[in-house]
């Protein structure tokens, strides 16, 4: 043995001790590195997600919270360059702060589609789809199932010169079925006081202007786009979320109307008020929404693990055979794409597009959740929310529990509620065919939908007898609830409460119309209601 390796030798022995004590002894325990901020984040030892914790609910619909974007400006205008030339929506590396709580290397995108096409001047298709990089709206817009978008004959007629679109202003098509008439170059829309068209006043925003004038661009935010398993308060992304395509300065419609929905016992996403701004930008009224998403489903579902099916713009359920790519404009696979597919809608749209009468009524509540669609089609009827099912065809989810095979219908995107898309005070309430009246071309009658043609489902639904009846019991539940009881009325004063409590120190609203917002939407329920009061079918 040499002299070196006789000096070496005592710290051999040592080293074989060391490694045989982690090896026997402590092979079996798991060594998990944390990295702790602020006492904000919280680690799952079992799975790779964290979460970021705050003091503040991020849904206490009882305050205006406060959401700050940390990006470089190149970045931003970069969002907006590639919206506009390729209608792609990218996420972007940045920092939030949410209130007070610092969130680093979240993702932000661009989100809607007819909100963020009018704010942007690259309207979308009927497809939900932006058009040209000129911002044009495309001059034959393709149809879907039976019906068109939004006319008779599917084209969108467009004006080279400018001009304003032209809606009643009761939100009714035109007596002589003509189209609305929309402007050729994206701008310079105008608001209506009760539905249509309109919204954007000034020129395209830029740097870190997302609201401009009375343009403001809707965004999402995902907080595990660029760290995997990053999700703050449990939810893996939200949505800032604007008025839609017509200029509104209250947007109460969505946060009103899910909030009356969940009284009703629908489900419906939550929605709260914030300021939001980018950098040091002042702040600006916006509206945050969770998504439809697992985290959703396992708030509202036993069974979280079935498939979520997306409805498109113009979603009508017409049958179109067996190849799933039939159904690629008009459903998209939202969970278990690997290990699920489109099979289970197929089979349900088979059905209620080919079983006989008979079949239809009795085998339906196998496929569907007869009572909370009963309870969907009251509540959008009654509240006059003609972007969705009932007009549409468009803003709803379509759930498969696959322990129980059936679907649930699941409501999404409000903002247009309350009449803002089309649809009167007076807005009819049969679902029938039986009144031929204005209120039926916009979207009141025969499952007609303004924007995808008539819908199978509700026709069919509305001609079984005892399902016509749920309907109606549905209606009386409905309104009872959120009209009789002045609940609405109250959600209404409540939220705009929050808003005119902060805005004398945060100037998140130009107050005086803000004001002139929440008296219209006041105004449009005091009428509905009245009007709804007076039906027999409602007098019971």
């Amino acid at each position: 043995m040499s002299l070196e390796f006789k000096r070496s030798y005592p710290i051999i022995l040592l080293l074989i001790a060391v490694l045989a004590i982690f090896t026997f002894g402590m092979g079996s325990q798991r060594i998990i590195a944390y990295n702790i901020e602020k006492d904000a984040t919280s680690y799952s030892q079992t799975t790779s997600r964290f979460d970021i914790s705050n003091n503040t609910d991020l849904f206490d619909i009882s305050i205006a919270h406060s959401i700050q974007v940390i990006m470089d400006d190149a970045q931003y205008d970069q969002m907006l360059t590639t919206y506009q030339e390729t209608g792609l929506k990218e996420y972007f590396q940045v920092d939030v702060i949410i209130d007070g709580v610092r969130i680093n290397d979240v993702g932000i995108r661009l989100k809607g589609n007819a909100s963020l096409s009018t704010a942007l001047g690259r309207p979308m298709d009927a497809g939900g789809n932006g058009g040209n990089a000129a911002g044009n709206f495309p001059q034959d817009m393709p149809n879907r199932g039976d019906g068109n978008f939004p006319g008779g004959d599917g084209n969108f007629q467009m004006p080279q010169d400018g001009q304003q679109p032209e809606f009643p202003q009761d939100g009714q098509l035109p007596e002589d079925g003509q189209q609305p008439q929309m402007p050729g170059n994206g701008e310079d829309f105008v608001p209506q006081e009760n539905g249509g068209f309109g919204g954007r006043q000034q020129g395209m925003p830029n740097s870190f202007s997302q609201s401009s004038g009375e343009t403001k661009i809707p965004f999402m935010i995902k907080f595990d786009a660029f760290v995997e398993g990053q999700t703050y308060q449990g939810r893996s992304a939200i949505a800032i979320r604007t008025y839609g395509i017509s200029y509104n300065e209250a947007m109460l419609q969505e946060p009103v109307t899910n909030e009356a929905a969940r009284l009703v016992g629908l489900p419906a996403t939550q929605t709260a008020y914030t300021g939001f701004r980018f950098n040091d930008d002042d702040e600006t009224l916006y509206v945050i929404s969770e998504l439809v998403n697992d985290e959703y489903l396992t708030e509202y579902f036993e069974n979280d693990n079935g498939v979520l099916y997306k409805a498109e713009l113009g979603s009508t359920l017409s049958y179109e055979g067996e190849d799933p790519s039939s159904y690629a404009e008009s459903f998209t696979q939202q969970t278990r794409v690997n290990d699920a597919d489109l099979a289970p809608l197929i089979e349900f749209i088979r059905f209620i597009n080919q079983a006989d009468d008979e079949t239809f009524a009795n085998e339906l509540p196998n496929y569907l959740d007869v009572d909370a669609f009963a309870t969907y089609l009251a509540f959008n009827v009654l509240l006059v929310n003609t972007d969705s099912l009932i007009g549409m065809n468009n803003n709803y989810y379509l759930y498969y529990d696959d322990v129980d095979g059936r679907f649930t219908l699941l409501m999404w995107d409000t903002n247009e509620s309350l009449g803002d898309l089309g649809g009167s005070a007076t807005y009819d309430i049969s679902l029938t065919n039986t009144q031929n009246n204005s209120d039926q071309r916009a979207g009141g009658g025969g499952g007609r939908g303004i924007g995808g043609g008539e819908n199978t489902l509700i026709e069919r639904f509305m001609s079984v007898p005892s399902f016509e009846a749920l309907y109606r019991e549905k209606l009386q539940m409905v309104y009872d609830t959120a009209f009789a009881s002045g609940a609405i009325t109250e959600i209404t004063e409540r939220y705009a409460a929050v808003v005119r409590g902060v805005n004398d120190e945060r100037s998140l609203a130009d107050l005086t119309a803000y004001d002139q917002a929440v008296e219209n939407v006041l105004s449009f329920i005091d009428q509905r209601t009245e009007y709804l009061s007076s039906l027999e079918l409602l007098s019971q």
